[in-house]
Protein backbone atom coordinates (compact mmCIF):
# COMPACT_ATOMS: atom_id res chain seq x y z
CA UNK A 1 0.00 0.00 0.00
CA UNK A 2 1.09 3.35 -0.82
CA UNK A 3 2.15 6.26 1.91
CA UNK A 4 -0.70 8.80 1.77
CA UNK A 5 0.73 12.41 1.89
CA UNK A 6 -0.92 14.52 4.13
CA UNK A 7 -3.70 16.52 2.98
CA UNK A 8 -2.29 20.26 2.14
CA UNK A 9 1.36 19.22 2.09
CA UNK A 10 1.41 17.34 -1.52
CA UNK A 11 4.55 19.54 -2.32
CA UNK A 12 6.53 18.58 0.00
CA UNK A 13 5.52 14.48 -0.19
CA UNK A 14 6.35 14.89 -4.03
CA UNK A 15 9.69 16.26 -3.17
CA UNK A 16 10.12 13.63 -0.67
CA UNK A 17 9.08 10.76 -2.91
CA UNK A 18 11.24 12.31 -5.89
CA UNK A 19 14.30 12.23 -4.24
CA UNK A 20 14.20 8.62 -3.13
CA UNK A 21 12.83 7.56 -6.65
CA UNK A 22 16.06 9.65 -8.22
CA UNK A 23 18.21 7.42 -5.67
CA UNK A 24 16.20 4.45 -7.07
CA UNK A 25 16.31 5.04 -10.62
CA UNK A 26 18.50 7.41 -11.87
CA UNK A 27 17.16 11.30 -12.48
CA UNK A 28 16.72 10.29 -16.68
CA UNK A 29 13.99 8.07 -15.58
CA UNK A 30 11.92 10.53 -13.05
CA UNK A 31 8.53 11.99 -14.21
CA UNK A 32 5.92 14.03 -12.36
CA UNK A 33 3.29 11.40 -13.12
CA UNK A 34 5.45 8.78 -12.06
CA UNK A 35 5.98 10.60 -8.47
CA UNK A 36 2.43 11.34 -8.40
CA UNK A 37 1.67 7.86 -9.06
CA UNK A 38 4.23 6.87 -5.79
CA UNK A 39 2.21 9.62 -4.05
CA UNK A 40 -1.55 8.41 -4.32
CA UNK A 41 -2.18 11.36 -6.45
CA UNK A 42 -3.72 11.82 -9.71
CA UNK A 43 -0.83 12.44 -12.61
CA UNK A 44 -2.17 15.99 -12.93
CA UNK A 45 -1.82 16.60 -8.89
CA UNK A 46 1.95 17.66 -9.62
CA UNK A 47 1.46 20.10 -12.28
CA UNK A 48 -0.73 22.47 -9.56
CA UNK A 49 2.81 22.76 -7.70
CA UNK A 50 5.39 22.45 -10.66
CA UNK A 51 5.42 23.44 -14.18
CA UNK A 52 7.33 20.92 -15.60
CA UNK A 53 10.29 17.76 -14.42
CA UNK A 54 13.29 20.81 -14.61
CA UNK A 55 10.88 22.80 -11.90
CA UNK A 56 10.65 19.86 -10.04
CA UNK A 57 14.45 19.34 -9.96
CA UNK A 58 15.24 23.05 -8.92
CA UNK A 59 12.36 22.86 -5.89
CA UNK A 60 13.64 19.54 -4.69
CA UNK A 61 17.16 20.91 -4.79
CA UNK A 62 15.83 24.26 -2.68
CA UNK A 63 14.00 22.40 0.07
CA UNK A 64 16.90 20.03 0.76
CA UNK A 65 19.07 23.60 0.89
CA UNK A 66 16.58 25.38 3.26
CA UNK A 67 16.47 22.11 5.88
CA UNK A 68 20.13 21.88 5.65
CA UNK A 69 20.56 25.65 6.26
CA UNK A 70 18.19 25.49 8.88
CA UNK A 71 20.44 22.46 10.66
CA UNK A 72 23.30 24.27 10.48
CA UNK A 73 21.69 27.57 11.83
CA UNK A 74 20.29 25.97 14.86
CA UNK A 75 23.91 24.36 16.18
CA UNK A 76 25.24 28.25 15.85
CA UNK A 77 23.01 29.36 17.66
CA UNK A 78 22.81 27.05 20.15
CA UNK A 79 26.78 27.07 20.60
CA UNK A 80 27.25 30.69 19.63
CA UNK A 81 28.91 31.66 22.89
CA UNK A 82 30.90 28.28 23.35
CA UNK A 83 34.09 27.20 22.45
CA UNK A 84 32.19 24.29 20.92
CA UNK A 85 31.02 26.18 17.96
CA UNK A 86 32.58 24.54 15.22
CA UNK A 87 32.92 21.05 16.12
CA UNK A 88 29.20 21.15 16.95
CA UNK A 89 28.54 22.77 14.07
CA UNK A 90 30.40 20.27 11.93
CA UNK A 91 28.46 17.72 13.79
CA UNK A 92 25.44 19.35 12.73
CA UNK A 93 26.79 19.27 9.24
CA UNK A 94 27.45 15.31 9.43
CA UNK A 95 24.57 14.38 10.94
CA UNK A 96 21.88 16.16 8.60
CA UNK A 97 23.04 13.66 6.08
CA UNK A 98 23.57 10.53 8.45
CA UNK A 99 19.85 11.22 8.79
CA UNK A 100 18.79 11.84 5.55
CA UNK A 101 21.44 10.45 3.55
CA UNK A 102 19.60 10.84 -0.15
CA UNK A 103 19.63 13.96 0.41
CA UNK A 104 23.24 13.69 -0.11
CA UNK A 105 23.72 12.28 -3.35
CA UNK A 106 21.27 14.42 -4.70
CA UNK A 107 22.68 17.39 -3.37
CA UNK A 108 26.55 16.77 -4.58
CA UNK A 109 25.72 15.59 -7.57
CA UNK A 110 23.98 18.79 -8.93
CA UNK A 111 26.27 20.92 -11.31
CA UNK A 112 24.90 23.95 -10.34
CA UNK A 113 26.28 23.87 -7.10
CA UNK A 114 28.64 26.06 -6.80
CA UNK A 115 31.78 25.62 -3.69
CA UNK A 116 33.72 28.57 -3.10
CA UNK A 117 35.99 28.21 -0.67
CA UNK A 118 38.11 31.91 -1.13
CA UNK A 119 37.24 33.83 1.90
CA UNK A 120 37.09 36.74 -0.03
CA UNK A 121 34.28 35.51 -2.49
CA UNK A 122 31.52 34.77 -1.15
CA UNK A 123 27.89 35.03 -2.68
CA UNK A 124 25.48 33.99 0.31
CA UNK A 125 22.51 32.54 -1.97
CA UNK A 126 25.01 30.51 -3.90
CA UNK A 127 25.49 27.65 -1.03
CA UNK A 128 24.34 29.21 2.40
CA UNK A 129 25.44 25.83 4.63
CA UNK A 130 28.94 26.32 2.96
CA UNK A 131 29.20 30.02 3.93
CA UNK A 132 27.74 29.30 7.62
CA UNK A 133 30.70 27.05 8.07
CA UNK A 134 32.68 30.23 6.55
CA UNK A 135 31.71 32.72 8.47
CA UNK A 136 31.11 30.71 11.70
CA UNK A 137 35.21 29.78 11.70
CA UNK A 138 36.49 33.16 10.27
CA UNK A 139 35.35 34.98 13.28
CA UNK A 140 36.59 32.49 15.59
CA UNK A 141 39.94 32.45 13.84
CA UNK A 142 39.57 36.43 13.28
CA UNK A 143 40.23 36.76 16.89
CA UNK A 144 42.94 34.71 17.11
CA UNK A 145 44.73 36.82 14.86
CA UNK A 146 45.39 33.49 12.29
CA UNK A 147 46.81 34.72 8.88
CA UNK A 148 44.49 35.25 5.92
CA UNK A 149 45.97 31.80 4.15
CA UNK A 150 46.13 29.78 7.32
CA UNK A 151 42.44 30.75 7.73
CA UNK A 152 41.67 29.56 4.15
CA UNK A 153 43.68 26.51 5.11
CA UNK A 154 41.70 25.73 8.18
CA UNK A 155 38.64 25.92 6.60
CA UNK A 156 39.05 23.87 3.40
CA UNK A 157 40.27 21.21 6.12
CA UNK A 158 37.12 21.84 8.05
CA UNK A 159 34.68 21.18 5.19
CA UNK A 160 37.20 18.41 3.48
CA UNK A 161 36.62 16.69 7.14
CA UNK A 162 32.59 17.25 7.18
CA UNK A 163 32.06 16.42 3.91
CA UNK A 164 34.34 13.46 3.60
CA UNK A 165 32.37 12.25 7.11
CA UNK A 166 29.27 13.17 5.64
CA UNK A 167 30.18 10.89 2.50
CA UNK A 168 31.28 8.06 4.92
CA UNK A 169 28.46 7.98 7.26
CA UNK A 170 25.57 7.95 3.60
CA UNK A 171 27.89 4.76 2.17
CA UNK A 172 25.41 1.80 2.59
CA UNK A 173 28.44 -0.26 2.11
CA UNK A 174 30.58 1.12 4.68
CA UNK A 175 30.40 -0.68 7.68
CA UNK A 176 31.52 0.15 11.33
CA UNK A 177 31.02 -1.08 14.85
CA UNK A 178 29.86 2.11 16.45
CA UNK A 179 27.18 3.72 15.98
CA UNK A 180 28.13 6.92 13.98
CA UNK A 181 25.80 9.25 16.20
CA UNK A 182 27.47 8.80 19.39
CA UNK A 183 31.15 8.79 17.39
CA UNK A 184 30.67 11.52 14.87
CA UNK A 185 31.47 14.20 17.86
CA UNK A 186 34.39 12.85 19.36
CA UNK A 187 35.80 12.05 15.35
CA UNK A 188 35.47 16.07 14.96
CA UNK A 189 37.05 17.00 17.93
CA UNK A 190 39.69 14.85 17.69
CA UNK A 191 40.64 16.56 14.15
CA UNK A 192 39.82 19.78 15.16
CA UNK A 193 40.88 20.29 18.50
CA UNK A 194 44.06 22.06 16.32
CA UNK A 195 41.77 24.65 14.65
CA UNK A 196 40.83 26.39 17.57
Amino acid sequence: MKEQYHHGDLRRSLIEKGVEFISREGEENLSLRKVAMECGVSNAAPYAHFKNKDEFIAAIQQHIMALFTESLEKAVEQYKDSDAVLPMLGKAYVMFFYRHPLYFDFLFSRKNIRIQLSLGASDESENPPLNILKKTAMNIFSRANIPQQTMQDKIIAMWALVQGLSSIVTMPNVEFDDNWEDRIEAIIKSITLSYQ
